[in-house]
């Protein structure tokens, strides 16, 4: 809930800015500034996801994992207890796919931002 005010406040008042520089030409920078700190928050939002994800709650994955391989195939657990370095290794090449969608997440919005600060440094306005 916290995020979506945050996004929709900041995307309202840099709308409204971006609006308003008629009156004042600065004003374009105001609204670039505050998009550049949205990308930024997004981006550390991501960043922390991402880090809770895949390293605070593995275990707690991999263990859903091994109930879903129990369930969906011939295993006990006791068969992936015994290979338990296969089945991480195995559990980890699923989670690749999810990984990239999440590093692209932290990236787009940081080239977002980057893109923000060039164009505040080379003076473009609208």
């Amino acid at each position: 809930m916290r995020n979506i005010l945050i996004t929709s406040i900041s995307l309202v008042l840099a709308i409204i800015f971006a609006c308003l520089t008629d009156l004042w030409t600065g004003l374009f920078y105001f609204s670039l500034s505050i998009i550049t700190g949205l990308c930024l928050y997004w981006a550390v939002i991501f960043i922390l996801r991402y880090r809770e994800d895949y390293y605070f709650n593995f275990k707690e994955d991999f263990r859903f994992y091994k109930i879903q391989l129990v369930n969906s195939s011939n295993l006990t657990i006791e068969d992936i207890d015994k290979n338990e370095k296969y089945y991480i290794k195995k559990f980890k090449k699923t989670l690749i796919r999810d990984k990239i969608v999440d590093i692209f997440k932290i990236l787009l919005a940081l080239v977002f931002a980057i893109i923000c600060v060039v164009a505040m440094a080379k003076g473009y306005t609208i």
